[in-house]
């Protein structure tokens, strides 16, 4: 198996640095990147689950290529309302889960990193 490119080695230690308070799994993908999940994150009281685990993969490309999309374990709006149009249910990595698709268009590879993304996905969520 190839082990982390650099880069992306160095992304899933800030995603760590930045949930300090939660689990970080990260899972070599072969090909220099990572599957990187972050358990019992806190989503906001908007959902019927307040708490959830947050998904993406990190590809070799990085810093060049986005984070994208994002998943999350399958929780449903405390208001009973469905998803918007940027949520899909998904399996991914053999899990069941809700696929969030925030694509940022305007990314600055110096500033838009794993770490930042995974909290922009988190406060979204909770801002639903």
């Amino acid at each position: 198996m190839t082990a982390l490119a650099p880069a992306v080695s160095e992304a899933v230690e800030a995603v760590r640095a930045q949930f300090t308070d939660h689990p970080v799994e990260a899972t070599p993908d072969g090909a220099g990147g990572a599957f990187v999940i972050i358990e019992d994150l806190p989503i906001g009281s908007s959902y019927t689950a307040s708490t959830s685990w947050l998904g993406f993969h990190i590809s070799t490309a990085y810093p060049d290529a986005d984070i994208y999309p994002h998943y999350t374990g399958v929780v449903a709006r405390a208001d009973g309302q469905p998803h918007g149009p940027a949520i899909q249910s998904v399996t991914w990595r053999d899990r069941s889960a809700l696929q969030i698709s925030r694509r940022s268009n305007r990314r600055d590879p110096a500033v838009d990193t794993a770490a930042l993304k995974a909290e922009r996905i988190r406060r979204w969520l909770a801002d639903q």
